[in-house]
């Protein structure tokens, strides 16, 4: 914002300072006053920028060609909460699902392979407890098979 003059005058006044009969000194006050109506206008006192980022940024001047990854990060912390979480482009979501293609990364892979592994130990254990099971009921047909025979 250039710089703006609010002055409307000066008014000064002369008083005698001193005791008794016009004895002593005079003293020049200035006062200096400034255009309220003028100030007013140009200077926003009611707050409403307050707590405002700077989100409505012009970046049409932006060359992406002459950007660099400082840029991007940049950019892309100050835009961080305008841009959607979820969509097929220009999402959140978007930008995990290009990265994630990029890099090959499958997040907690450590963790997803100890469950893996015991899940299939898992159904090993269930598989030969229906096998155990399966053979005490077929050895308790015979038990009693054979006491009615």
């Amino acid at each position: 914002m250039a710089k703006k003059d609010f002055k409307l005058g000066e008014s000064s006044i002369s008083v005698k300072r001193g005791r008794g009969s016009g004895t002593g000194e005079t003293v020049n006050l200035k006062r200096e006053a400034f255009n309220r109506k003028q100030f007013d206008d140009t200077i926003n006192t009611k707050f409403t920028e307050l707590g405002q980022s700077n989100i409505e940024k012009d970046l049409s001047f932006f060359d992406p060609s002459l950007a660099t990854k400082e840029d991007f990060f940049t950019i892309y912390n100050t835009l961080f909460y305008q841009i959607p979480k979820e969509g097929e482009i220009n999402s959140h979501i978007f930008l995990i699902n290009e990265s994630t293609n990029y890099t090959q990364y499958e997040a907690q892979q450590e963790e997803i392979s100890a469950l893996q592994d015991e899940i299939d130990q898992l159904r090993e254990q269930n598989v030969q407890l229906v096998q155990d099971l399966t053979n005490t009921i077929n050895a308790l047909t015979n038990s009693i098979g054979n006491i009615d025979g």
